[in-house]
């Protein structure tokens, strides 16, 4: 068997970013820029005021106590193409251009206004409040880089410069199945002895969905070996294939054969030393990456986590794939590692200046209930000894939203 990090260095060497696609701005929110943007215009496009207050001339205010008359005023969306008459103030507003031969800003909470005549309690200061037109953004500027995750901040940039589209990396189409007998598609009804829903098609294609990919849920497999090598031959059209079930050694189980055959030269692997989720498979049918993961429930979505998940991110462009793993106090004693690298379902919390974190719930891989709240998994390397409470370990965050503020 694999060892954890070797298999996920296996899966990362056969991924690389997708094709650029032509987004809008809103569409592109947390997709990797494809192109590098440069200003096409200066930022600001003129100068204008940094505050609500009067434009004048410094060497006119040169001591507390100068009293001017007011001129003109002065609004934001105003041309601000009048000079500014010799002697005089401008009332002029945040975000207004500069009139033609003033230099500085007095706020307003430094002057005093009588009828048409203002009076300054500072000597102006030249080049103050004003913000200087290219003093953000001059044009010919690199502002933006290929690699970039798009944030609420650069759109607001893009915005400003006139892009209202930009080139992203492709988000990876995933497709994904579910093979067994027992199983039985959503709104078939109420499943009869022995049948079950499948649920993992769904838990799957939403994690799919969450990373901003698109999720297309296939027809569930029966367990027969030509219909099992039929359906993901068909499915491989995708860029990412996720299959849950038939990847163990029992009678039933064909997908890993099947996958194994697809793949040819280009199989992966079989079998992790990982708990939950020992039976995994991996191959590249064409350019399709595809996944034989197991078919409990939480242990499809702990594999999910540490393969499939990195290797969407490296698709799409992302340079960090991986979850961050941190250091967390335990709330309770936990086992030592055995033979396989184990991955407890956990609660985190922050107490007294640390990260806690809490295993005390059931680990089996096909509890539904015990992912529901786990935003952690606790990391348990194979040989580690037996922990109690209150010593320390490895945590990979699942919601990084808790990551404590002095994590990489």
């Amino acid at each position: 068997m694999l060892r954890v990090e070797e298999a996920q260095r296996r899966v990362m060497a056969d991924v690389s970013p997708l094709e650029p696609e032509r987004r809008g701005l809103l569409d592109a929110v947390g997709r990797v820029l494809a192109e590098r943007i440069v200003a096409g215009r200066a930022l600001p496009p003129w100068d204008n005021s940094a505050m609500d207050g009067y434009a004048v001339r410094a060497a006119e205010v040169t001591s507390p106590g100068v009293e001017l008359p007011i001129s003109d005023t002065i609004p934001a969306g105003d041309p601000g193409d009048r000079p500014l008459a010799s002697g005089s103030a401008a009332r002029i507003f945040t975000g207004a251009p500069m009139p033609p031969g003033a230099d500085t800003v007095i706020m307003q909470e430094d002057a005093e206004r009588t009828g048409d005549r203002v009076r300054f309690g500072v000597a102006a200061v030249s080049g103050r409040h004003v913000r200087r037109r290219g003093s953000d953004v001059e044009p010919g500027a690199a502002v933006l880089g290929v690699g970039r995750v798009v944030s609420p901040a650069d759109v607001a940039l893009l915005a400003s410069l006139g892009r209202s589209q930009v080139e992203v990396v492709r988000a990876p189409v995933v497709a994904v199945l579910t093979s067994g007998d027992e199983l039985v598609a959503l709104d078939a009804g109420e499943p009869g002895p022995g049948r079950i829903v499948d649920g993992n098609s769904w838990a799957l294609a939403a994690a799919v969905r969450q990373l901003g990919c698109v999720a297309r849920i296939h027809p569930i497999i029966p367990d027969d070996a030509a219909a099992t090598e039929a359906a993901l031959a068909s499915a491989a059209r995708a860029d990412v294939l996720l299959c849950t079930g038939g990847v163990s050694v029992g009678d039933y189980d064909f997908v890993g054969d099947a996958l194994r055959a697809l793949s040819g030269d280009a199989f992966g692997f079989w079998k992790v030393a990982i708990k939950p989720g020992k039976p995994l498979a991996f191959g590249r049918i064409g350019h399709c990456l595809a996944f034989g993961l197991p078919g409990n429930p939480m242990s499809a979505l702990v594999t999910f986590e540490l393969f499939v998940r990195p290797a969407l991110l490296g698709l799409m462009g992302h340079r960090r794939v991986h979850r961050a793993l941190v250091e967390a106090v335990l709330d309770a004693p936990i086992e030592g590692g055995g033979a396989r690298q184990v991955y407890l379902r956990a609660t985190t919390r922050h107490a007294d200046g640390a990260l806690r974190v809490d295993a005390r719930r059931t680990q089996s891989s096909g509890a539904l209930t015990s992912g529901g709240g786990a935003d952690a998994l606790v990391c348990v390397r194979p040989g580690d000894p037996p922990r109690e409470a209150g010593a320390r370990a490895w945590v990979m965050l699942l919601d990084e939203q808790r990551l404590p503020r002095d994590a990489v």
